[in-house]
C-alpha cells in the first residue's frame, strides 16, 4: 500500500493452519470484551442520550425536524433509534434506546477484525479487534444511545472497502466504498476527517479514485445546507476547555493500549520481522488527521471541538497498531489477559452508571417525595440552556429532557448558567423547596453552587438535605 497493491492473496494462503488460527483466549476475550461493555445497558440514561429520546419520542416527521434543528445531524442514525424506541415496553425504555449502539458495535467490532485480518495476518484480526474494545471511549459508545457506534461502523466499513479497491480493483469495493463513505458523513460529520486521511493518501492514484469520490461529493449534497446551518451555529454548541498538548498524545495514545503494548512487549520473548506491506502512512493519517485537526481548530477559533468522541473515528486505527505490534513482537496471551483485566478495572470503576449521571434516580428520589405544598427547581443541563432559550416554545422540551425521560411535573425551569432573577423570590410560601442542579463542567458546578446559595438566601431557616446521583445534585430544603 506504499505505492504498489498488496498482492491478493492466493486462496492457498488464505487456507490457515492450526497455528495462524487467533487462540481460544483471544476469541474469548473479545466476547467478555462485549459482555463487560453492556453491563450498564440498564442504567439511567444520561443528559445527551435524553436529548435522543426527545428527538425519537413522536412521529418520523419530528424525527427529521428535530435531529436538523437541534443535532445539526442527518437523521440516520435517530431512524434506528425511533425504531428501536418500540421495544422499550419489552426491553426496558434504557436498553431499547441503546440497542442501535450495541449491535453497530458488533458490526464494527467484525469489520475490524476483516481489516486487521486482511493487513496484519490471520492471527492479527481478533487481537486488533480486542485492542478496540478496551479502549474506554469505545466501550462507553458501544451503549451510548447517539449516533457514534454507528458511525464507527461505517468508518471501518469504508476503510475496509477503500484498501480492498486500491489493492484488487473491483467495481462492487468502488460502489461500497462510496456508499459506506456517504454514509459516514450521514452519520456524523466530524467522522469524515477519516475520509480526508483517505483523500490525501489516495491523493497519487487520483485517477484511479475519482469516480468514487465524486459519487461520494453528489450523495453528501443533501447535506450541504444542514452542516451550513450547523456551522454558523457551532458557538452555541461549544461546551469543552481549550485543550493542552497532552490530551493530544493521550487521543493519539490511548494510555490503556500504551500501556498493555509496552508490558506485553517488555514481558515477551516473541519477535518478527516487520511486514513491510503493513500501510503504516495510511494508518498513521488515520491516527492523527482527526485528533490533530480539532486539537488546532479548538486552539485557533473560540469554538471548542476537541472532545474524545468527536475524534473517536482514529481509534480503530489505534486499534490497528495495538494489534499490528501484539501480533507481530509481543506475548498475545499476555496482552489479551492485560486488555482484559483494563477493561474490567474501568467497567468497575465507573459502575453502576453510564455518563456518571443517574437522571433516573434523581427523579425517582423527588418524585416520590414532591407534594402540592412544595416546589421543584431545575436547571437545564445543556449548554444551550440561556436564559432566553428556555422560554422559547422550540426549545423548552429538549432543554429539559431528562424530565421528559422521566416525568415529572410541575417544575420552575432555571438556565444552565447562573441568573439569579430566575429564582422565584417568594420561595417561602412553599413547605419544602428542590433543587435540581447539573455538575457535568466547571461552568454547570459552579452555577449549581451559586443557585444552592442564592435558594438557601432567600429560605432562612430552612434546613438543607443534599442527596447526589452521579454528577446530579439534588438538595431539599425543610422549613
Amino acid at each position: 500500500m506504499f505505492g504498489t497493491p498488496l498482492p491478493v492473496e492466493p486462496s492457498s494462503a488464505i487456507r490457515q493452519s492450526t497455528a495462524d488460527r487467533p487462540s481460544r483466549l483471544a476469541w474469548l476475550s473479545v466476547l467478555l470484551a462485549f459482555l463487560l461493555s453492556a453491563l450498564p445497558i440498564t442504567s439511567s440514561l444520561w443528559l445527551d442520550e435524553t436529548a435522543t429520546y426527545w428527538v425519537v419520542k413522536d412521529r418520523i416527521p419530528d424525527v427529521f425536524m428535530r435531529s436538523w434543528e437541534w443535532s445539526g445531524q442527518s437523521a440516520l442514525y435517530y431512524l434506528m433509534a425511533w425504531a428501536s424506541r418500540h421495544l422499550a415496553p419489552y426491553l426496558g425504555l434504557e436498553p431499547a434506546l441503546r440497542l442501535p449502539s450495541f449491535v453497530a458495535m458488533l458490526l464494527t467490532a467484525a469489520l475490524l477484525y476483516r481489516l486487521g485480518r486482511y493487513l496484519i495476518g490471520p492471527r492479527a484480526g481478533a487481537f486488533t479487534a480486542l485492542a478496540f474494545l478496551c479502549i474506554p471511549d469505545v466501550s462507553f459508545v458501544a451503549i451510548d444511545a447517539r449516533p457514534y457506534a454507528l458511525g464507527l461502523a461505517l468508518v471501518v466499513a469504508s476503510m475496509l472497502c477503500f484498501v480492498k479497491w486500491l489493492d484488487e480493483g473491483r467495481t462492487r469495493f468502488a460502489v461500497l466504498y462510496a456508499i459506506a463513505s456517504a454514509l459516514v458523513v450521514y452519520a456524523h460529520y466530524l467522522f469524515a476527517l477519516t475520509l480526508a486521511a483517505q483523500l490525501i493518501y489516495g491523493w497519487p492514484r487520483i485517477r484511479k479514485l475519482a469516480v468514487p469520490w465524486i459519487a461520494i461529493g453528489i450523495l453528501c449534497m443533501p447535506l450541504g445546507g444542514q452542516v451550513l446551518h450547523f456551522y454558523h451555529a457551532r458557538r452555541s454548541h461549544s461546551f469543552a476547555v481549550t485543550p493542552g498538548i497532552e490530551s493530544l498524545f493521550t487521543a493519539i495514545a490511548p494510555p490503556v493500549l500504551a500501556a498493555v503494548v509496552l508490558l506485553s512487549l517488555i514481558l515477551s520473548r516473541h519477535t518478527a520481522p516487520p511486514d513491510s506491506r503493513f500501510p503504516h502512512r495510511l494508518i498513521a493519517l488515520w491516527l492523527l488527521l482527526p485528533p490533530a485537526f480539532l486539537f488546532v481548530f479548538s486552539l485557533a477559533t473560540p469554538t471548542q471541538l476537541f472532545v474524545s468522541r468527536y475524534y473517536l473515528d482514529c481509534a480503530p486505527a489505534a486499534a490497528l497498531l495495538a494489534g499490528y505490534v501484539i501480533d507481530r513482537f509481543s506475548a498475545r496471551r499476555t496482552a489479551s489477559i492485560l486488555l482484559i483485566v483494563a477493561l474490567g478495572l474501568a467497567v468497575w470503576q465507573a459502575r453502576p452508571l453510564h455518563g456518571k449521571q443517574d437522571w433516573r434516580g434523581a427523579m425517582q428520589f423527588v418524585k416520590a417525595q414532591l407534594s402540592p405544598d412544595d416546589v421543584l427547581l431545575v436547571t437545564s443541563g445543556f449548554v444551550e440552556g440561556t436564559p432566553e432559550a428556555i422560554h422559547d416554545p422550540g426549545l423548552r422540551e429538549v432543554l429539559y429532557a431528562p424530565q421528559l425521560a422521566y416525568p415529572i411535573e410541575h417544575m420552575i425551569r432555571l438556565p444552565y448558567g447562573f441568573d439569579q432573577t430566575a429564582i422565584p423570590a417568594d420561595l417561602t410560601r412553599y413547605r419544602r423547596v428542590f433543587l435540581v442542579t447539573v455538575q457535568t463542567t466547571l461552568v454547570a458546578l459552579q452555577a449549581s453552587v451559586q443557585y444552592n446559595d442564592r435558594v438557601q438566601q432567600n429560605l432562612p431557616g430552612y434546613t438543607a438535605h443534599p442527596a447526589g446521583f452521579g454528577s446530579i445534585s439534588v438538595v431539599r430544603f425543610d422549613k
